[in-house]
């Protein structure tokens, strides 16, 4: 998107907060970071890392707890310092990945409905958080 800034690529899509573990490696290389990512969204997705990865680069991402799971190329968008670390924003490559995507959000936000469930006293399983979740949000997940 040329011509953007960091601040116009951030609000190009709408971000859901998310603390889901990911990998992140070089496109060509072997496994770089094990992080988490900070916000999730229909383009990409935004984490916090130690490597000042630069714009333009090239990443693979993998989101290993969901099933399948999810791996995306996507490319650096965007980076900014934030304490002692950077935040980097990437977009995925590819439509199939942006729709996949969509479904890894979706995943993402069960997981914080079942945690948040826990933290009041309430244990469900992946399948009762999921079915709650469902019943509660996914008429409005799609229509942001």
């Amino acid at each position: 998107m040329a011509g953007m800034n960091a601040d116009d690529e951030r609000r190009a899509f709408i971000r859901h907060p998310v603390d889901v573990p990911i990998h992140i490696a070089l496109q060509s290389s072997e496994e770089l970071q094990h992080i988490s990512m900070s916000d999730v969204g229909e383009g990409g997705v935004a984490f916090f890392t130690n490597v000042a990865f630069d714009d333009g680069m090239v990443l693979k991402i993998t989101v290993p707890h969901v099933q399948p799971p999810f791996e995306a190329a996507c490319v650096v968008c965007w980076r900014k310092i934030s304490g002692e670390q950077f935040e980097v924003g990437v977009k995925f490559l590819d439509e199939s990945s942006r729709f996949r995507a969509r479904m890894v959000e979706q995943v993402c936000h069960i997981e914080g409905y079942r945690k948040q469930a826990a933290e009041q006293g309430r244990i469900l399983s992946g399948e009762e958080s999921a079915q709650e979740w469902i019943g509660k949000y996914a008429a409005h997940f799609g229509g942001r």
